[in-house]
């Protein structure tokens, strides 16, 4: 059994870039739809009354209006790391156009059970967190085995699966 990691860096290939862009188009489109969620609570917000009225109502208007302000200031900072986290490595990498490919060895296969339905999956060493599980077909779960050298491709500063090279 050979334990050698080779990673090698090269050029992404069209169909490589049209993944790419498809997960680049899906994620400005999750966005999106929280910017505008996110738009409409700091709308709604402040028109809410405050809890407590009476004799220091005028207090509370200032805590409350205060506190919302706080509230919608601390969801454009977790929108505005969300947009940095979903898409500057996908920016990046279809600016440089650049995937790495590593070749490596499986150290488990795994199946999963999801609403009625199986999903294969395998997990090589050298990869990044994010790639964890890598998803296979059934006929692969049958052939590829722990310790057999694979090839996979994957962006390079996204860290976004492109593909698995038979060997």
């Amino acid at each position: 059994m050979d334990n050698t990691i080779l990673k090698e860096e090269k050029p992404c290939a069209f169909e490589d870039l049209a993944k790419l862009e498809v997960m680049m188009c899906k994620a400005k489109r999750e966005l999106r739809f929280a910017g505008i969620f996110i738009l409409i609570l700091s709308i709604i917000l402040p028109l809410l009354p405050p809890k407590y009225s009476g004799t220091n109502g005028m207090l509370d208007i200032m805590s409350y209006s205060s506190a919302v302000s706080g509230i919608v200031v601390v969801m454009a900072i977790v929108f505005l790391w969300s947009v940095y986290f979903m898409l500057y490595g996908l920016y990046k990498d279809l600016k440089f156009k650049t995937k790495l490919r590593v070749s490596t060895y499986v150290t488990s296969t795994g199946k999963t059970k999801y609403r009625g339905k199986e999903y294969y999956s395998f997990s090589a060493a050298g990869l990044p967190y994010s790639l964890s599980r890598i998803p296979m077909n059934e006929n692969e779960s049958r052939v590829l085995k722990t310790g057999e050298r694979v090839t996979v491709e994957y962006s390079k500063f996204g860290k976004k699966y492109l593909g698995r090279i038979e060997t």
